[in-house]
């Protein structure tokens, strides 16, 4: 899985404004459920966590969403729970109502939960067969810095990218070791009783079809 940062001193992405197209923090509970599918008293307890949940409308109609972790985030499929220093932002479970993807809403959403938050620094990731949720983060301005996955003991590490300081900051709030190989190539093999992803990469199927915890939909 990719791990991807906005920093305060990096540029966001020029983006042409949708005139019909706004972002606002979500008031009504009932309908966030709906678009989200979970129940309203999932809604509640989110709220109640710290989560922040942000909505995109076309003309009244809300048609995307995504959720701002401010005390504490977890990424289900790696067992992962881990902190939020208060200058930091965590993004996650972000979707798109299918009538409406393809339309570039979701860099817009990003780059409009940035500059409400106002943080320093803005954390996500992406599992790398969900390409169109990596595009959407880059078009947005978000680098990524690491690809972090299972290492053969099935302990979490993150190989690091270009940006060598933003990759050892993002292991560090994730609590994982910063490390340069020993990596699985596919990041839910731990969930496998027999993969061949060591031996055959290309024939791997582990990951071709992803479990949407952290629903990052194409938008």
């Amino acid at each position: 899985m990719a791990l991807a940062t906005w920093w305060a001193s990096d540029p966001l992405m020029d983006l042409t404004p949708l005139s019909d197209f706004h972002v606002r923090l979500a008031a009504d509970d009932a309908q966030l459920a709906t678009l989200n599918h979970i129940t309203v008293a999932e809604v509640e307890q989110r709220r109640s966590a710290g989560h922040l949940p942000y909505m995109g409308y076309i003309d009244g109609t809300a048609v995307t969403y995504g959720w701002v972790a401010t005390r504490e985030a977890s990424i289900g499929e790696l067992n992962l729970v881990f902190p939020i220093p208060a200058d930091n932002r965590y993004l996650w479970d972000f979707a798109t109502s299918p009538e409406w993807q393809g339309k570039g809403l979701y860099p817009r959403l990003l780059q409009a939960i940035v500059r409400a938050e106002r943080a320093q620094r803005f954390w996500i990731i992406h599992a790398p067969e969900n390409l169109p949720s990596g595009a959407g983060m880059q078009k947005a301005g978000f680098r990524a810095v690491g690809q972090l996955s299972f290492q053969r003991d099935n302990g979490l590490g993150l190989i690091p990218f270009d940006l060598l300081d933003r990759a050892r900051i993002g292991a560090a709030l994730l609590g994982v070791p910063l490390i340069e190989g020993g990596l699985s190539p596919c990041w839910r093999c731990v969930e496998q009783v027999v993969c061949t992803c060591q031996r055959d990469p290309e024939s791997c199927s582990c990951a071709v079809e992803l479990r949407s915890t952290l629903r990052q939909y194409p938008t």
